[in-house]
């Protein structure tokens, strides 16, 4: 098979080929960007100069995609696999690529240390998983002797705290809206549906507590398979259950309709946990019900349907999961809320912002920001006779029924009532950059040609219509894209030819300086 990998592809692999041993960057791309593929021809790079590749992976089921990939790319015989051992397999640690299971590696490296693959990289997937003190000793293992990167599309614990301990800068390769516009993600149409009472819930650790949580979320299991099969029943799902007590639960309301229905936990040995997940890949199961296991690095590329019947304040966990059912082909992706997560969260191409600070602070929805230009526009609603949620309009898009005006908004805001949409306004061109690549290639001009140090800021500020986070100042440059310089060329062409204007009409002086 031949590969050709997208602009920003491509453009992640040279950044990673460019960076030095000190720097620990971690690159941000959606479900569906092609991490996995991005990491395959990193480790073709490097083999190509004679260095050697480790891709650390957290679990079996992105495992078997990852070790899939990087055989395409470069060549079955060159990768080598290190976990639990199965029959067939067996590590090789002269190979140039290693497919590396970080839970075996932990249980091994603490019996030899034979077992660190000597390497030149190491590529970090899920790398939001990777700051726990057992995997941050295979990275400080690795820290003084290799390049390290690590890929998530969520670079944030799930509490929220962000990854600033070990890794030291953010690498955005392409957004959500981005993907959608090029056909790489399919769009979303949200359904919200009876919610628990979640009065009184208690959080630990940034999210709600499981065991009170999944006692309230029971009394929902009739409503949720109910809902499914009036709004669903002919699309792949894949439902987020709280705890394997309340998958079970869903799973057989599910099974007791008729449904071919499956339940997916950790409670299951990793053989039938594998089967399950080859029967729902080949369509023989319709509905997987899980705990943990689908909310990331899943590729299922038939489910279109996703329940949120789980709960979470994490704006991490939100995306992971709503990811699942984006990838593109089968149409717009259903989002049944029963968790209420949609109105208290977000979409999921809204524009999440995320730092390295290890304060509770590091994962925002900066599309719900005044700052952003987005907030009002962004405001969701419930339809009070479907539950489709919808945004930009008084009427649901989905049976035509209408926000109630309260008194003043009749007397003087009736006109208002256009369909105007929050991607309507303040964005960048469908083929630009993301907003943070397009602002980092702003940053590379200004540093480079002494362009004064608002020059990135009022520029972003013209073209996307609102003003960049502070933080964002402190990101890597890019060198700018034909499309970007092109862009700089235009506005000082612009702001040169105005200036001549003014000079000849005797408004300013030679030095620039306005007159009266």
């Amino acid at each position: 098979m031949t590969f050709e990998l997208r602009d920003y592809q491509r453009q992640s692999v040279d950044f990673a080929m460019n960076h030095g041993i000190a720097d620990k960057p971690i690159h941000v791309a959606p479900c569906a960007a092609g991490k996995t593929v991005i990491q395959a021809f990193i480790a073709k790079r490097e083999m190509d100069r004679g260095n050697s590749t480790a891709i650390l992976t957290p679990r079996s089921e992105i495992l078997n995609q990852t070790l899939a990939m990087a055989r395409e790319v470069c060549g079955y015989e060159n990768v080598s696999i290190l976990r639990a051992k199965r029959d067939g397999e067996s590590w090789n640690p002269v190979n140039p690529v290693h497919i590396v299971s970080w839970p075996t590696l932990i249980s091994r490296a603490r019996r030899s240390k034979f077992w660190f693959p000597k390497v030149d990289r190491v590529l970090i997937d899920e790398c939001h998983l990777s700051v726990s003190p057992k995997i941050l000793e295979i990275l400080q293992h690795y820290a003084p002797l290799a390049a390290i990167d690590g890929f998530t599309a969520t670079p944030a614990r799930m509490t929220g705290i962000g990854l600033g301990r070990f890794f030291t800068e953010i690498k955005h390769v392409t957004s959500v809206r981005q993907l959608i516009a090029s056909g790489h993600l399919s769009d979303c149409e949200y359904w919200g549906g009876a919610t628990p009472d979640m009065t009184g819930m208690k959080v630990d650790k940034g999210d709600f507590r499981r065991q009170p949580l999944s006692k309230v979320c029971v009394t929902l299991v009739g409503d949720i398979v109910d809902n499914w099969l009036r709004l669903a029943s002919d699309r792949q799902t894949i439902v987020f259950a709280v705890d394997i007590a309340h998958c079970e639960a869903l799973n057989d309301r599910f099974q007791g309709v008729g449904i071919q229905s499956r339940s997916l936990h950790t409670g299951l040995d990793q053989e039938k946990r594998d089967q399950i997940v080859e029967e729902f890949k080949s369509d023989k199961i319709q509905v997987l019900v899980n705990v943990s296991v689908c909310s990331y690095g899943f590729d299922a590329p038939s489910v279109t349907c996703i329940v949120l019947a789980r709960p979470t304040r994490s704006i991490v966990l939100h995306i992971q999961m709503l990811g699942r059912g984006m990838r593109p082909g089968y149409g717009t992706a259903m989002i049944l809320d029963h968790a209420g997560n949609t109105l208290r969260l977000g979409h999921a191409d809204d524009l999440y912002r995320w730092s390295l600070d290890e304060g509770k602070e590091a994962a925002k929805n900066w599309t719900r920001m005044e700052a952003s230009g987005e907030s009002k526009e962004s405001k969701d609603y419930e339809c009070g006779d479907c539950g489709a949620i919808f945004k930009g309009q008084r009427r649901c898009p989905k049976c035509g029924w209408e926000i109630p005006f309260a008194k003043r908004d009749v007397e003087v805001q009736e006109a208002d009532l256009v369909p105007i949409g929050r991607n309507l306004v303040k964005r960048l061109p469908d083929d630009w950059p993301s907003h943070e690549t397009f602002f980092s290639m702003l940053l590379h001009y200004q540093r480079q040609n002494n362009a004064g140090k608002n020059f990135a800021a009022n520029t972003f500020r013209k073209k996307a219509g609102c003003s960049a986070p502070r933080n964002w100042h402190e990101f890597r440059s890019v060198l700018p894209d034909r499309r970007v310089t092109n862009y700089i060329k235009s506005r000082n062409y612009a702001r040169g030819a105005m200036q001549r204007k003014l000079r000849a009409q005797g408004k300013i002086r030679e030095t620039g300086s306005t007159i009266g």
